[in-house]
């Protein structure tokens, strides 16, 4: 005979509660379970005592007094709520194998990105790093073996001689003698101007 199995949380879905419920209630019945993994598989017999169970609870009976009730009630009929065959769990578990391996593949191209990005944001750094050297050797004050430096910067500012035009002669005639005045004044009375010389 062929057995047939559903899983606890389908159990749990199709009930309408939570999976937790559903697994307390089943060590109620003193029912055996079956494990594969981290699924938990009841039998289909067990799935119709669950429904007769969840009836009387929402009557409004305890849940260890419908337990009781429950395995008696039973009718043969509910037992035919059967989800899936047992070997259909082995296919399932081929296509959790499947499913496990694309992410483990999806995991590694995520970690061999994450591994370029870091290597450079590591190149980043380390120029970012020497940049910050660079400028803070620029200001800093010259170090004591720069004495020369230093002296030609602490010396005081020499005097700096301001150019100036030279004098222009404000009279043409001066220097000149009497005659030589008597003789401008009356044959070139042009260069008598200031600038005529």
């Amino acid at each position: 005979m062929n057995t047939e199995y559903v899983k606890l949380t389908e159990a749990a879905r199709k009930l309408a509660m939570h999976a937790d419920t559903v697994r307390y209630w089943v060590k109620l019945l003193g029912v055996a379970t079956i494990k594969q993994g981290h699924t938990c598989y009841v039998t289909a017999e067990t799935l119709g005592v669950l429904v007769v169970m969840a009836r009387l609870v929402g009557e409004g009976i305890s849940a260890s007094e419908a337990a009781a009730r429950a395995k008696d009630e039973a009718p043969a009929e509910t037992t035919v709520l059967a989800i899936r065959p047992a070997g259909q769990v082995v296919g399932e578990v081929d296509e959790l194998k499947d499913r496990l391996q694309g992410l483990e593949r999806v995991i590694l191209s995520m970690a061999e990105t994450f591994k370029t990005e870091v290597s450079g944001l590591r190149a980043d750094i380390a120029r970012l790093t020497e940049m910050n050297q660079t400028l803070q050797l620029r200001l800093e004050a010259p170090k004591a073996e720069d004495e020369e430096l230093l002296r030609k910067l602490n010396e005081p500012p020499r005097a700096i001689a301001v150019w100036k035009p030279e004098p222009v002669n404000n009279d043409p005639l001066e220097g000149l003698g009497p005659i030589k005045r008597a003789w401008v004044k009356l044959v070139h009375p042009e260069m008598m101007r200031r600038k005529a010389a």
